[in-house]
C-alpha cells in the first residue's frame, strides 16, 4: 500500500505558489495513519491517509504526506451488554471481522489517491538529553480547491473540525469533515480610508463526507435487525 502511495508521487507537482513540494519518489516511509475523524460513538470516517518519509541520504530530512482518498464510513456494531461469556466472545468476534473487513475496504479505496498537502522539517540531535529535535522552521505546501498551491515557509498546516448543518435539524450542526488551512504570510492592506493594515492569505484545502452516505448506512443498519 505504502509502495503504491510512493509511486503516485513520481510525478511532477507544480502550482501557483512559485515553490514546488518536495520530490520524494526515492524517499523511505517510517510511518503511516489513516486520515479519519469520528462521526459518533460508532461510526467512523476515513477520508485519507498520512505518511511521514525520511530522505535516505539525509536522514534528518523527512516530510509528511496528506493524500485523500474516496470516504469510507466504518460502524462498529454495538456492543452485547451481557456479562456472560457468551455475549463476550460475540463482541470480540464481531470486532474481529468489523476489523477484517475495514481493512479489505481501505486497501481497495487506497489504490487510489491524491496528495493535497506536504510537510517538510528537519531534526537535530539534543546533545543534552540524546533526543532528536526538530530544528529550524516547517516548509508547508497545501493544494487548494482551484488547484494551486499555497506554500509557506514557517507555518506548519493547520487542521480543525468541518461541520455543516444537519439536513435533519438545521438547527445542530455535524461534523462531516476535517479542514486543513495554511496562512501563507502577511502584508499590509490599504483600506478605502487610506489606513493600512494586516492582511493574511491562506489556501484552505476540505476533505469530507457526505451527509447521505450517513443515513444511507444507518437505514442499512436498521433493516439488517428486522
Amino acid at each position: 500500500m505504502l509502495l503504491a502511495l510512493v509511486v503516485l508521487l513520481a510525478l511532477e507537482i507544480t502550482g501557483g505558489s512559485g515553490v514546488s513540494p518536495p520530490d520524494i519518489k526515492n524517499f523511505t516511509p517510517v510511518l503511516s495513519k489513516e486520515l479519519e475523524f469520528r462521526i459518533d460513538d460508532y461510526k467512523t470516517a476515513f477520508v485519507g491517509r498520512v505518511v511521514d518519509y525520511q530522505n535516505p541520504d539525509d536522514s534528518n530530512e523527512f516530510v509528511r504526506v496528506y493524500y485523500r482518498q474516496v470516504a469510507i464510513i466504518s460502524e462498529r456494531a454495538q456492543a452485547n451488554n451481557s456479562t456472560e461469556a457468551g455475549g463476550r466472545d460475540t463482541n470480540l468476534s464481531n470486532l474481529n471481522y468489523h476489523r477484517k473487513q475495514e481493512t479489505k475496504a481501505l486497501g481497495t479505496v487506497q489504490q487510489t489517491t491524491d496528495v493535497f498537502a506536504f510537510v517538510q522539517w528537519r531534526i537535530v540531535r539534543d546533545s543534552r538529553t540524546g533526543q532528536d529535535i526538530r530544528t529550524g522552521s516547517f516548509r508547508s505546501w497545501l493544494l487548494e480547491q482551484n488547484g494551486n498551491w499555497t506554500f509557506s515557509s514557517n507555518l506548519n498546516i493547520l487542521t480543525t473540525p468541518f461541520s455543516e448543518p444537519s439536513k435533519n435539524d438545521p438547527k445542530k450542526r455535524i461534523i462531516v469533515g476535517i479542514q486543513f488551512t495554511l496562512v501563507s504570510g502577511v502584508h499590509p492592506e490599504r483600506s478605502r480610508e487610506g489606513s493600512q493594515r494586516a492582511s493574511a492569505s491562506y489556501g484552505v484545502h476540505i476533505v469530507r463526507i457526505d451527509q447521505d452516505d450517513v443515513a444511507t448506512l444507518v437505514k442499512e443498519a436498521t433493516n439488517e435487525k428486522k
